[in-house]
């Protein structure tokens, strides 16, 4: 089940940059191919094929986040050169190193027009070491986000990352109708080009955030009985004025 003071933060269940993720089976994510082509454009065809089903809500797309995460094993090579070749391929910044909590972290932060990215490589043992490449943007930047995408699964597939990718898309409104009316007008909307069936479900009086499955998704991960390949929540931001319905694929991983 959801629980309900993780969602009161606006936070998925599953931690964002967990290897749980890795261990539960996300389908799809797993690098199954050493033709790079074909897997950068894969990934492209999925990631479009969500952005088609989140295009149903309503509202105006004011942010879409990507983010690449997975493994990686020196093998005696060196982790400095891995992260600054995939900075110099992604075309951001030379990484910088700092110390963490005991651990090496080598970082960049670059942008592009309407193109966010923020990498991370982040030593976890002696010889291993976790990526994270996050791409954000909004509706303006999204074919550039798509190509970046695209880039990433070729890239860090080459450099040996066992790398899986989830999206989140966040739309936002003015509405005068409560989350649940919401949020039944945006299951109908998606639901006339999509079948999923609510699995979990968690209301509050600003919230409503609700699990899916629908297996003509491309990406899923396990939840106990069942798969879930979509999160969506409607959040009332009183502070603001404003409503922001966000999906996730196969989970939310933003705050909404």
């Amino acid at each position: 089940m959801l629980k309900a003071e993780v969602i009161k933060k606006g936070m998925v269940v599953i931690a964002v940059f967990g290897t749980l993720l890795l261990l539960v089976g996300w389908r799809y994510g797993t690098f199954q191919t050493t033709e790079y082509d074909s897997y950068s454009r894969k990934a492209g065809t999925e990631l479009r094929s969500v952005l088609t089903v989140s295009d149903q809500a309503p509202g105006t797309l004011d942010k879409l986040v990507v983010k690449w995460q997975g493994n990686w094993t020196s093998y005696g090579d060196d982790p400095a050169a891995m992260a600054a070749r995939i900075a110099d391929q992604l075309n951001i910044p030379a990484v910088s190193k700092a110390e963490e909590n005991g651990h090496t972290v080598y970082r960049s932060v670059g942008s592009s027009g309407e193109l966010k990215i923020r990498l991370n490589v982040m030593e976890q043992l002696a010889g291993q070491w976790y990526t994270v490449v996050q791409l954000e943007s909004s509706n303006a930047g999204r074919e550039q986000l798509i190509r970046r995408h695209e880039l990433c699964a070729e890239q860090l597939a080459a450099v040996g990352v066992q790398a899986v990718w989830n999206t989140s898309i966040q739309h936002s409104l003015h509405s005068n109708e409560p989350v649940d009316q919401l949020m039944k007008l945006t299951e109908t909307r998606l639901a006339g080009s999509l079948s999923m069936k609510a699995k979990e479900r968690y209301t509050d009086a600003t919230t409503v955030a609700v699990s899916y499955e629908a297996p003509k998704l491309p990406l899923a991960v396990q939840s106990g009985e069942h798969q879930v390949h979509m999160q969506m929540a409607v959040h009332e931001d009183e502070e603001h004025q404003d409503t922001r319905i966000t999906i996730g694929f196969p989970l939310i991983t933003i705050e909404y």
